[in-house]
């Protein structure tokens, strides 16, 4: 179970680490379930267009193109928003050891830049895009990186248990 600290910490963080940064574990499972059990809550099919075009405003603020949704980096982002959930744990590893690059080559999505967002207790797309462009940790330059063309949320949970995945990608 979550400590108060971990949370106060996660709240006080809002998100963690970006493009294949160090992650920040809460905690993990003593019994991880395979990925393959896990039940698939996730919801990532296109988010709002509400949030596709809040992300394209932040982006056109810099001067960097528009990104859309793409369906590989949403397999990719529901399969990691499922794992935290199910497994109960923060971070950018995997339970099975998988980070974002292998799981968006797992889809088959083929990528010359990849960098991923989580995010954990957020009750809203909008929320949880607040917390990565104020974070200092990379967030807000994964959502800028003007070499971005393809995006995926997925959303895990909710209330207070609610995991937050974003998947920004480059095609080869």
């Amino acid at each position: 179970m979550k400590t108060a600290l971990s949370i106060a910490a996660i709240y006080l963080l809002a998100a963690c680490g970006g493009a294949g940064g160090a992650g920040s574990n809460v905690s993990v499972s003593q019994n991880n379930i395979p990925i393959e059990d896990i039940p698939q809550i996730a919801i990532s099919q296109a988010p709002s267009s509400t949030f596709e075009s809040m992300l394209n405003d932040v982006r056109s603020n810099v001067s960097a193109g528009p990104v859309t949704y793409n369906d590989l980096l949403g397999q990719a982002a529901r399969r990691h928003a499922n794992d935290m959930h199910a497994n109960d744990f923060f971070d950018h590893e995997g339970s099975d050891g998988s980070d974002i690059g292998e799981r968006v080559s797992d889809t088959g999505y083929r990528y010359s830049w990849v960098g991923e967002n989580i995010a954990w207790g957020q009750q809203s797309e909008a929320a949880a895009l607040v917390a990565w462009q104020n974070s200092t940790t990379g967030h807000r330059e994964n959502n800028e990186n003007p070499r971005h063309e393809h995006f995926a949320l997925a959303k895990a949970g909710s209330g207070q248990n609610t995991y937050w995945v974003l998947v920004l990608a480059d095609p080869r």
